[in-house]
């Protein structure tokens, strides 16, 4: 993208905001994105599809991620966002989180998650309309342990 085009389509954003439309993928049930079992810590399992190619609006924005509940047990971890074909996948974003089970380990005063926004300081653009997957790393020895979770993006912008 140029110059010119970045400059408007920063303005659209940040200023004609009115035209922004905010949509989550995959639409339904938040996709489970959860380690494979056999990945050590701080590994990274491998990628969980979000969306197919062809369901999300061309263009959109990737804002961000909405985490929901967490499984199997009380891990730190990082989940990257992608886009490509299966096997061919480019991580967009990469993000830390918490995930607390409440009597799963020692931490029992903890609150898992039910519901946390990531939001990313600045948008990433996504042109065409790509399959969208998801990874994880933990910090726990190998296990099934991971979180549900959507993808949050910006449509219509600039329309």
């Amino acid at each position: 993208m140029a110059l010119p085009q970045e400059v408007r389509s920063s303005y659209q954003a940040l200023v004609n905001s009115g035209n922004i439309r905010y949509v989550v993928y995959p639409v339904g049930a938040p996709t489970s994105v959860v380690s494979d079992g056999s990945a050590a810590a701080w590994a990274w399992a491998a990628y969980v599809q979000i969306v197919a190619a062809g369901v999300i609006a061309d263009p959109c924005w990737l804002c961000g991620a909405v985490i929901h509940t967490a499984v199997v047990e009380t891990h730190n971890g990082d989940i990257a966002i992608a886009s490509g074909g299966a096997g061919s996948e480019t991580d967009l974003a990469i993000f830390g989180y918490a995930a607390a089970l409440a009597g799963a380990t020692a931490n029992t005063a903890a609150m898992p998650i039910l519901s946390y926004l990531v939001r990313l300081p600045f948008p990433i653009r996504i042109a065409g309309s790509p399959r969208l997957a998801a990874r994880l790393r933990k910090s726990t020895a190998a296990s099934a342990a991971g979180v549900s979770m959507k993808v949050l993006a910006a449509t219509a912008v600039g329309t």
